[in-house]
This record gives structure tokens, sequence and C-alpha cells, in this order.
């Protein structure tokens, strides 16, 4: 109720009328930023990992210096889930990822870890949280050891990273 009042009927005429304009889908980042401020936006979030003889490093990839929420920090690949992505497997925003994000990287099928809410900075976020096993080397990104995360990364990630890192862990016990 505390937005009660601060708009008058013109004001909330005019918003709606703008919004209305827009189709489903990748909004503009001024429009996309001041909806996510308002609301839970869903995310799906990817951590790549990998096996090694040292034990496990996880990829990170560099943000944009130009970034306006995190500039220059490193993360780990994710999506908003869009109104257009209609599938139930999440497979056109998992493809965004891979396509945009983790371009050539080799690397299994995601694997679902949970669901999280968080604030990351930017706004709420529900995420659907998957690891994925890279193979072989990366040409995005640089590989980190999960005992040593660098400073730079960004540091509400470290509300999910630690349970996708456990669960990749749960998972190679098992398979052995």
């Amino acid at each position: 109720m505390e937005n009660q009042n601060i708009l008058s009927e013109e004001d909330v005429k005019i918003v709606v009328n703008i919004l209305s304009k827009l189709k489903p889908g990748f909004l503009p980042f001024p429009i996309f930023h001041e909806i996510a401020r308002l609301t839970a936006v869903p995310i799906l979030e990817v951590v790549p990992l990998r096996k090694t003889e040292n034990g496990i490093e996880i990829l990170l990839l560099q943000r944009d210096q130009d970034d306006p929420v995190w500039p220059g920090q490193l993360h780990t690949p994710g999506t908003v889930i869009r109104a257009t992505d209609c599938d139930t497997n999440f497979k056109e925003a998992f493809n965004r990822i891979f396509d945009n994000e983790l371009t050539d990287v080799q690397a299994s099928e995601p694997v679902f870890v949970n669901n999280t809410i968080h604030h990351s900075g930017r706004s709420t976020e529900i995420s659907q949280i998957y690891w994925t096993e890279v193979t072989g080397e990366s040409k995005v990104g640089k590989f980190y050891d999960v005992d040593n995360l660098p400073t730079e990364l960004i540091q509400t990630q470290l509300d999910f990273i630690p349970a996708a890192i456990e669960h990749f862990k749960q998972t190679l016990i098992k398979v052995k």
C-alpha cells in the first residue's frame, strides 16, 4: 500500500499506455532495470565446474567494464527468464547461456541443484540453479579453485555457488 497515491490516476494511465506498447521478451535496459527494481525477477543460473587433479574449479566470466550494475566483476553465466520463454524445460534460456556466454565450451547437460530467492544488487531474484561439468579448456572466462574464489566475484552469487559445488561433489561421489 505504500505506493498508493504516489501516482495520480492520469500518471498511471500514462505508464500503462507506454508499457502496453512493449512486446514480451527482451526489454531496453533502463525499462528492465526499473521493472526489476519493483518485482522479483526469474533467473536461470548455470555454475560451470570441472574436476582436475588438484580439485574442483569453477569457470567465471567477466562482465564488461561499462556494465551498469557489476562493472568488471566476475560471475557465473545466467539469464533472465523472458515472457517469450514458453517451453517447460528452459531450452530457450539455456540456449542463450550456451550460445552467448559459454560459446564453444564443451559441457554436460545442466544438472538441477535448487531454487533460491535472493537480492542480487539489481533486484530480488528467484533463481533456478544448475551446474554443468566442463570438459576440456575454455576460450571464455577463467577457471578458479572453488576453495579460493576471487574477491572480484559478484558477492551475491555466493548465495548459490556453494550449493552447486556441493551438489557437484555429491554427484562425483555417487558416480565412483
